[in-house]
Order: structure tokens, then C-alpha cells, then sequence
């Protein structure tokens, strides 16, 4: 006990410089190359734009407008007829589904073009209620928006479901380091936390048997 509580300071030391080596360098990107799987948006019959965040009730986060602006984009270039915004957490005051598609309303998408999922609170509950709104609807293809990182997992599910048809918007989320650069900031630590969440999502969802 004695020896390491004087090996304390050094043990705490080199973890701290792991630490920062790993989320403040372009370690951090490479850490979640594994997640970033090529993807290419196919026409189909409806875009499913799966929520991220919301920062009050007038304003979605940063990441969450970017996948919104990006189902907008894939609408206006035909891929799609209609845009269905899923996932909301009433329960902790959050209607990200609705403001989502609220968004896309005042940027021009027409209230026939739109529809609003806002049962699933996780992205395992999303896939499930695109599962059934698809089977009800009859339709066959779907497009997700979703971050860039978050699609292999969500890929897992579907084929675990069975659900075909399936292909993919990427949105990125952190920007790519500079070529030459050892530091990678403030994009780092973020790139890092969000390659960790995915891995563990991906474990947790193997362990459930949901992929």
C-alpha cells in the first residue's frame, strides 16, 4: 500500500498524458475509422431523419441541425417525397422529433411531406418504429440521416431486423485534422467521447442481442 500510494502521482501523471495524447492529437480521429463506413444515399420512398439534440424548445444542438439541414438537402434533390422525423424524450422535456420537422417546415417542406415519430427515445426504438411505419406503409426503401459515426451501429440492427432497403446519410460532426498537425483542437475530445459511446453502444447492443 505504501508503494503505491508513492507511485500514485506517477500512475496519475502518465494517465493524464495518455489521456491528452489521445483526445487532443489526431489519435482521436483515427480512434473511430472503424465507425466511419462508406455509405451512398439511394432514392427511396421516404427519408428518415433521426434526432441528435435540443438545446430549448426553439433551438435544435449544432449537430442536430446539421442532420436536419441534411434531410433537407436529400429532399430537394428528389431522393425522397417525404421526411420523417423520429425520436423525442418527453419525459425530460424534449421534442426533438417536433421541432426537427418544424425546421424543415419553415425551409420549405410542405406539411404533406412530412411526418413526426415521437415514441422511440433511443436509436434501437427508432429503427423498430421504421420497421412497422414501413411495413404499414408498404414502402421499401428508406433513407437515414444520421452522424457518421452512428451508422454502423444502426446498420447492425437493420440487418439484425431484417429490415432491407436500408442506405445512408452520413453527417459528420467533428472536422478531420489538419494533414502534418499533432494537435487536433478542439475537435479532438469530442471525436474522441464519440468514438468511445459508439463502441460501447456497439457492445451493449451485442450483449442485448439487438445486432
Amino acid at each position: 500500500m505504501k508503494r503505491f500510494i508513492i507511485l500514485l502521482p506517477r500512475l496519475t501523471g502518465a494517465a493524464l498524458l495518455l489521456f491528452l495524447i489521445i483526445a487532443f492529437t489526431p489519435v482521436a480521429w483515427y480512434i473511430g475509422a472503424p465507425l466511419r463506413v462508406p455509405v451512398q444515399p439511394q432514392p427511396s420512398d421516404v427519408i428518415v431523419l433521426f434526432s441528435e439534440g435540443q438545446i430549448s424548445p426553439e433551438w435544435l444542438t449544432p449537430n442536430a441541425a446539421q442532420r436536419t439541414w441534411g434531410a433537407l438537402l436529400l429532399w430537394r434533390e428528389n431522393l425522397a417525397p417525404v421526411i420523417l422525423s423520429s425520436g423525442s424524450q418527453h419525459a425530460i422535456g424534449l421534442d426533438q422529433a417536433e421541432l426537427q420537422a418544424e425546421w424543415l417546415e419553415r425551409a420549405g417542406v410542405p406539411q404533406a411531406s412530412l411526418m413526426v415519430e415521437n415514441r422511440s427515445r433511443r436509436t434501437y426504438e427508432s429503427v423498430l418504429e421504421l420497421q412497422q411505419i414501413m411495413h404499414e406503409r408498404g414502402w421499401r426503401a428508406a433513407i437515414i440521416v444520421t452522424a457518421a459515426m452512428d451508422v454502423l451501429r444502426i446498420r447492425l440492427v437493420c440487418e439484425k431486423l431484417g429490415i432491407r432497403g436500408i442506405s445512408f446519410l452520413a453527417v459528420p460532426e467533428e472536422l478531420p485534422p489538419r494533414p502534418g498537425s499533432i494537435l487536433y483542437f478542439p475537435w479532438g475530445y469530442a471525436a474522441f467521447h464519440h468514438a468511445l459511446y459508439e463502441y460501447a453502444g456497439i457492445a451493449l447492443y451485442w450483449m442485448r442481442g439487438w445486432i
